[in-house]
């Protein structure tokens, strides 16, 4: 930022000097004079002026050019930076507030808040360089004489104070235009969205009426923007050139006989005038821009802040793990889970239901170590999850979610899924765990196949098995899938089970459920009603002893496990 102040004051000056040079010589040269000016009490040859001006004027380019290079520098070094600190102040901060934040916010603010961002770099250096090129002119206005310099000054800021109220009204409607884009990008993403619906209820027609309203809006508001800005020229240069018959005229009557000096004057001052509608847009883009920088540096401060809970332990295992005392708020005084205590033992086949919002997401956010417990602990071979390195941790933990979310990519990235030292036979070993070797192995370039955007390209069952493939492919110890199979056909489901079923002994899993037939294969099974462990036993005991496990088993129609 110095060197570009540095850099525009000094191209400033040239320009400011070649344009002295020039009025001179077309006064000289109007004159019929063979001598240029005096400026400065001194005059110079025509030809020296004019080699003078051609030595001015490369200087000038250079300096403009050296100009662009350290802005493009600039506004390219804070998108990186800005972009940098962003995406790692987010990516390091807790599960627990990435969670809170709306879907998208990572996206939004590496590309419309960097933006905006960099934008007001660009505005600032704009600004920066009208300042201190209207300083220069000023400058080379009073060198030459003073006392003209004041009588077009007092003139030309009256072009200031006439163009006030257009500049805001531009102001006024361009913020209206932002808001009507704004409100048409969002219903057109929203509509987008709905296809499906719009279809099945016949209602393109209303659909296509909404849009065309939202549209008639935005072009209109679109219109009144570039009108008055268009106006801003004729009404600049009409105003400009008014200013400058009444500033030779105030001259005339004082008697002012300098003509070379008022013509340079006169030109410095039209060109200082451009200098200063630039500072005073520069001013309101500025202020306008202000807003999103300071939510951009709050939510970055805020993400430093709250970065994931972690230490240097390593315990020998990863299981046993055990909850102590475990609670769990998201809100002040509603407990999501209270009371919490089991033990889960290494290799063990590990089910967990209840009814829709008693808690089972909650606890496996917490064996994940993805959030921490307000109360007691959650321990890995009886070490604090809060205590545990978190690089260690997650090298031996893997999730498996309800939706599988895949990469656009190929299979192979999509098991790797940015983890090191996953070689292919790794790959081969997970997919086979996982039963969606042979489909892997139909595809056209097996696991060198791209799967379509997000894996569009995919059956739901198949992305659900390779996101558990993708799960086993770095052997862990701790296995958690919340509801896996809520959504799967029969075939797929089946499939799923017995791949939860080979890794009993091997891997320790816990598994979410809604589905009671994806518990044929638990070893036991947790029961969670209103945030507390009503029952943690075999399916042969809580057959007899759980009347919601009973009441879930009738409603899945399975009547009677006690054998099982």
């Amino acid at each position: 930022m110095a060197r570009l102040a540095v850099v525009s004051f000094l191209g400033a000056l040239l320009e400011a000097f070649f344009l002295v040079i020039v009025t001179g010589l077309g006064m000289a040269l109007v004159g019929g004079k063979s001598m240029v000016g005096p400026f400065l009490g001194q005059s110079l040859g025509a030809g020296i002026a004019i080699a003078a001006g051609a030595v001015v004027l490369v200087m000038r380019v250079v300096l403009n050019l050296w100009a662009v290079r350290i802005s493009a520098h600039m506004t390219a070094r804070v998108t990186t930076d800005q972009r940098l600190a962003a995406s790692h102040a987010y990516l390091g901060a807790s599960w627990a507030v990435q969670q809170a934040e709306p879907a998208g916010r990572l996206q939004e603010l590496l590309t419309s808040f960097v933006n905006r961002v960099t934008n007001a770099v660009s505005v600032l250096t704009q600004g920066i360089t009208a300042l201190l090129s209207l300083f220069a002119f000023m400058g080379a206005s009073l060198a030459v004489d003073p006392l003209a310099t004041l009588a077009v000054i007092a003139v030309l800021s009256l072009v200031g104070t006439i163009l006030v109220p257009l500049r805001r009204r531009i102001r006024t409607r361009s913020l209206e235009l932002a808001a009507s884009n704004l409100a048409f990008s969002n219903a057109v993403a929203e509509l987008g969205a709905l296809g499906l619906e719009m279809q099945t209820f016949g209602v393109q027609r209303r659909f296509a009426d909404r849009i065309d309203a939202l549209t008639r809006q935005a072009a209109e508001r679109q219109r009144q923007v570039e009108s008055l800005s268009g106006s801003m020229a004729p009404i600049y240069m009409s105003v400009a050139y008014a200013a400058l018959l009444a500033a030779i005229a105030i001259l005339s009557v004082v008697g002012f006989s300098n003509l070379t000096a008022v013509g340079a004057i006169m030109l410095l001052m039209l060109r200082s005038l451009n200098y200063g509608q630039q500072l005073a847009s520069a001013w309101g883009s500025l202020a306008a821009q202000s807003p999103f920088l300071e939510r951009l540096e709050r939510s970055v401060g805020a993400y430093r802040a709250s970065a994931a809970s972690g230490g240097e332990a390593r315990p020998r295992a990863a299981t046993p793990i055990e909850a102590r005392g475990v609670e769990f708020y998201y809100r002040a005084n509603q407990p999501a889970l209270t009371g919490v205590n089991f033990q889960i033992g290494a290799g063990e086949v590990i089910g967990v239901i209840g009814p829709s919002g008693a808690g089972k997401s909650t606890l496996a956010q917490l064996l994940l170590g993805l959030r921490d417990p307000v109360k007691g602990a959650v321990l890995a071979d009886g070490v604090d999850l809060r205590h545990v390195d978190r690089d260690w941790w997650s090298n031996r933990v893997a999730f498996v979610a309800q939706e599988a979310q895949l990469l656009t990519g190929t299979v192979a990235e999509n098991l790797r899924f940015f983890r090191q030292g996953i070689d292919d036979a790794a790959l081969l070993r997970a997919a086979e765990q996982a039963n969606i070797l042979a489909d892997v192995e139909a595809l056209p370039q097996g696991f060198n196949t791209h799967v379509g955007e997000r894996g569009s390209q995919l059956s739901g069952g198949q992305r659900q098995r390779l996101s558990i493939a993708r799960a086993l492919a770095a052997s862990p110890e701790l296995l958690v899938l919340d509801e896996p199979t809520s959504a799967l056909d029969g075939i797929s489901e089946s499939l799923i089970r017995d791949t939860l079923a080979a890794l009993r002994g091997r891997v320790t899993v816990v598994v979410i459920a809604h589905r009671m037939s994806t518990l044929e294969i638990c070893d036991r099974i947790m029961v969670i009603e209103g945030g507390r462990v009503s029952a943690f036993e075999t399916p042969q005991v809580l057959h007899r002893s759980s009347g919601f496990y009973q009441r879930a088993m009738a409603i899945a129609g399975i009547a009677n496990v006690a054998g099982a």
